[in-house]
């Protein structure tokens, strides 16, 4: 799908079309600080994210020497918190992280996720 699809579909379905879309990778501060500027420098009431994943998330590893077996989604929500703890938040407070993530039966990321006190 190109970007003219995405920008359609959002139209066609009566909703405001995004300020920008944004290719890129997420762990790259860069990329977060350009996402951040298209909407005047503040973070995001919602972030829907499709991160790339190996043949199982969980097991997808970098092509770096070092061996690096962090899912990618992991990464995200530790730039995540990296980009809070330097007061540039990429998401607002209350907003929201949607993600696909491919889990088995009886699977969950909640040791990923952050806990009621840390919002």
């Amino acid at each position: 799908m190109n970007r003219g699809d995405i920008v359609k579909d959002f139209e066609t379905r009566g909703l405001h079309p995004p300020v920008e879309l944004i290719r890129g990778d997420c762990l790259s501060l860069e990329v977060r600080d350009q996402a951040r500027a298209a909407v005047g420098g503040t973070g995001f009431d919602v972030i829907v994210t499709d991160p790339p994943y190996g043949v199982r998330e969980a097991f997808a590893t970098s092509d770096d020497e070092e061996d690096d077996s962090t899912p990618p989604l992991t990464k995200l929500f530790y730039a995540m918190g990296q980009d809070r703890s330097n007061n540039t938040p990429l998401l607002k407070p209350g907003g929201r992280l949607v993600a696909f993530v491919p889990v088995r039966d009886g699977e969950t990321l909640e040791e990923c996720l952050p806990d009621i006190e840390s919002r």
